[in-house]
């Protein structure tokens, strides 16, 4: 279950280095095995590139192993990327919003998926924030999904006391309707979109300050600003947290608080910063590629993600004594904003989203606003 997963990943957490990596090489070793034996995709790039099975036993060793694009898993996944054991029953269907490409679909087992969830919650109690606080979210609300996913939203959000606020239906009367919200409601931790973040930010600028304001902000999706984050904590006292994630891994690394780094999920992925086809070094700017650790209904190995990253010095300690590897910020986010005739703005990953339940119609997209 998921509280007894979290209570493992509370544990793990603080695990020295050379356990976490220990666990990391082992499963690391049983997703790819699993992988070669289970999938006929993997079983033709083991025998493609000549690696056999027990050729990867360090995590350096994964470098030797072929990347996997987006082409490569929409062109075979229902057809070489299952798993032999996989039950559809017990898997999620995850369609992407594309907002670093051309949408695309993949599944997860419903084991990550309680490991993914558990991980959210552990990374939220570095805010601060505990089980049954409030929490109010700017997102894409149940955009795109399907009813049974927006079932289990809605439940999460009645388990979790958190509220919902559509970032894509942002406005100035809006912003005052939130403030006021925000107000009312006292949420702990206010998460969302950096953009709708940014929103905020501008309109506590203009003299309207926020009676109760939460004890921490936690910024995704996009590139969160230098100044937002300034505006947002000068102007609230709260700190700013931010996470990295993709639909097609959920969270896959957040700030703890001590640093501007961002701690990766150990326990699950496997995420590798690459440049020129070598590790980056501490500083460099490079691809990033994840390694799904748990997934075994359709096994994601050196997915590139089609984000940039910064390679962190993950020699030295970070302050707040975990040793769960660290990737610096991320590069190849940003968005665009698009201000409608109605008064509205709209973030350019609202497109993303409408247009991901489409992949065989709408392969890529361009928006183009005339002023």
């Amino acid at each position: 279950t998921t509280k007894e997963v979290l209570e493992r990943l509370r544990i793990t957490q603080w695990d020295d280095l050379d356990t976490l990596r220990d666990m990391q090489t082992k499963r690391l070793e049983t997703i790819l095995r699993h992988a070669a034996a289970s999938t006929s995709y993997y079983r033709e790039r083991f025998e493609d590139h000549g690696i056999g099975l027990f050729d990867i036993t360090a995590l350096g060793d994964l470098e030797n192993f072929p990347m996997l694009s987006k082409e490569n898993v929409r062109d075979n996944l229902y057809m070489g990327m299952f798993a032999d054991s996989h039950n559809k029953k017990q898997m999620l269907k995850i369609q992407t919003s594309g907002s670093t490409g051309a949408p695309s679909v993949t599944y997860a087992d419903r084991d990550q998926l309680e490991v993914r969830f558990a991980s959210t919650l552990r990374a939220l109690e570095w805010t601060g924030w505990r089980f049954g606080d409030r929490q109010l979210r700017l997102w894409h609300q149940r955009l795109g999904m399907s009813r049974s996913q927006a079932a289990r939203e809605r439940a999460d959000a009645a388990l979790l006391r958190r509220k919902f606020v559509p970032a894509f239906e942002m406005s100035a009367a809006g912003l005052a309707d939130l403030s006021n919200l925000i107000d009312e409601f006292r949420p702990f931790l206010i998460d969302g979109y950096a953009e709708s973040l940014n929103f905020v930010a501008e309109f506590l600028t203009t003299g309207r300050a926020l009676k109760n304001p939460p004890k921490a902000f936690m910024s995704s999706a996009q590139i969160l600003t230098s100044s937002t984050r300034e505006l947002l904590e000068s102007s609230t006292g709260a700190k700013v947290f931010d996470k990295y994630g993709a639909r097609e891994f959920s969270g896959i690394a957040y700030q703890c608080g001590e640093g501007p780094d961002l701690h990766v999920m150990d326990e699950s992925y496997v995420v590798e910063i690459v440049k020129d086809g070598r590790a980056a070094k501490p500083g460099e700017t490079g691809e990033v590629l994840v390694t799904d650790l748990n997934n075994f209904s359709t096994p994601m190995i050196r997915y590139r993600i089609g984000d940039l990253a910064v390679a962190a010095n993950n020699s030295e300690p970070c302050a707040c004594g975990r040793s769960l590897s660290r990737i610096g910020s991320i590069q190849g986010r940003t968005q665009a904003l698009v201000f409608c005739d109605n008064g509205r703005w709209l973030p350019g990953t609202f497109f993303a989203h409408f247009f991901k339940e489409f992949p065989a119609v709408v392969t890529q997209f361009q928006i183009v606003q005339a002023v």
